[in-house]
């Protein structure tokens, strides 16, 4: 939380009740998740799935999760890789950083949330087909990652300068 504050003490008082408010709201979200998980796990409560659904389908869905979790790390990785330059290459580089943290803390605390044991029974009409559940999630994840992995690219790529160089002259033609 230091950290933080020194990243953000030259903004305004509100900004800074602001991004610290959202990233205490990130947080205690995703650690409010992480305990849940834990709680259901050592409970030994098991997700409930649709009865339409084979071994092998359940199976599937628990690789999902896994490989969702595995992406994570990388995605993690990279954001600690390119926090110090975006801090440094941007005007409101510390505040990115900041926003960042939240965001990355809000994708890991879906990734716990799709963890959680639950009755994927509850979605209705789209749990029931494993083909449309399994589309969905793989989109959902493969469209955030993606949305990341290209944000994290342009803010940490230096911004361009747009400068217009050269001679330019009026000259005059002859009228007609």
């Amino acid at each position: 939380m230091r950290y933080i504050r020194e990243l953000i003490a030259d903004e305004s008082l509100s900004t800074q009740f602001v991004l610290i408010g959202l990233l205490a709201v990130a947080l205690g979200a995703l650690l409010t998740r992480a305990m849940a998980f834990f709680h259901h796990k050592k409970a030994g409560v098991l997700p409930k799935y649709p009865s339409g659904w084979s071994a092998a389908q359940c199976r599937a869905l628990e690789s999902v999760q896994l490989l969702v979790g595995l992406t994570l790390i990388p995605l993690w990785g990279s954001f600690l890789f390119i926090a110090p330059s975006v801090a440094a290459n941007w005007p409101a580089g510390c505040n990115l950083v900041v926003i960042f943290i939240i965001f990355m803390l809000l994708i890991s605390n879906a990734w716990v949330l799709l963890l959680t044991p639950r009755n994927w029974e509850k979605f209705g009409a789209i749990s029931r087909s494993f083909s449309i559940m399994i589309t969905f999630l793989v989109i959902w994840w493969g469209a955030t990652f993606t949305v990341t992995g290209w944000i994290f690219a342009k803010a940490s790529a230096s911004p361009t300068m747009h400068a217009i160089s050269g001679v330019y002259a009026a000259q005059d033609l002859p009228r007609w």
